[in-house]
């Protein structure tokens, strides 16, 4: 399994950067989770990162926040037709979208959280090496959205955890850390948390940013 961080709020050298969250995920499926701010940053770092945005199988959205679903009308004219599944609230030309409230498998090992407060949603997507739960901002708590993904999809503990933690309170991490093998804050999480987590369990913390690749299995790549 691969994950491509094609946007994160952390830059990389020869990449574009911008506030903002955009993921593809390479298993049994082939999707984007979020598309970031704007649709340029998505463009020039695919094309430098030699990864194509067409041929997706569906796209998935956090929530309805610009930082998250900017990049989405590229998408849209990629790939036209293409299913989003996305919490109630918004539309994207060219994409056809899927209003996701309740917990439930959404493709064959892939699992949406449902929308929590009726805002945000989670993907978990099973591995060879365990379950993957990819967040976007986690206005709910990462530690609620991890709960309701493991709940649905009767894993006991996530492989990994990735995504934005919405600047969590220690007592957060220290139960995320509880449900994790492997725990990556990134874009929203803050440098608090990420100093915590790499002081407090260096041997679940993994570093991302724009343009890292993970291959998952053993995951540190940093």
């Amino acid at each position: 399994m691969r994950l491509t961080i094609l946007n994160d709020n952390i830059p990389s050298k020869g990449l574009l950067n911008d506030w903002g969250w955009s993921v593809l995920v390479e298993e049994r499926h082939r999707f984007l989770f979020d598309a970031d701010t704007r649709g340029d940053v998505l463009a020039h770092n695919s094309k430098a990162l030699g990864i194509s945005l067409k041929n997706l199988d569906f796209a998935v959205l956090s929530h309805w926040h610009g930082d998250h679903y900017g990049g989405f009308p590229l998408i849209g004219r990629l790939n036209p037709g293409l299913r989003l599944y996305a919490p109630s609230g918004g539309r994207i030309e060219g994409l056809s979208v899927f209003e996701v409230r309740e917990a439930g498998e959404i493709s064959d090992g892939i699992w949406t959280s449902g929308a929590l407060d009726g805002f945000e949603q989670a993907v978990g997507i099973e591995a060879p090496s365990g379950l993957v739960i990819i967040v976007g901002c986690s206005h709910p708590g990462v530690d609620r959205l991890t709960e309701a993904i493991l709940r649905v999809s009767s894993y006991k503990k996530a492989h990994l955890v990735i995504g934005g933690f919405h600047y969590p309170s220690r007592k957060t991490l220290d139960r995320l850390a509880e449900m994790a093998e492997f725990i990556a804050p990134a874009h929203c999480s803050g440098d608090e948390a990420k100093a915590y987590m790499k002081r407090r369990y260096p041997e679940k913390f993994v570093e991302v940013r724009t343009g890292t690749v993970l291959e998952v299995e053993g995951v540190p790549a940093g």
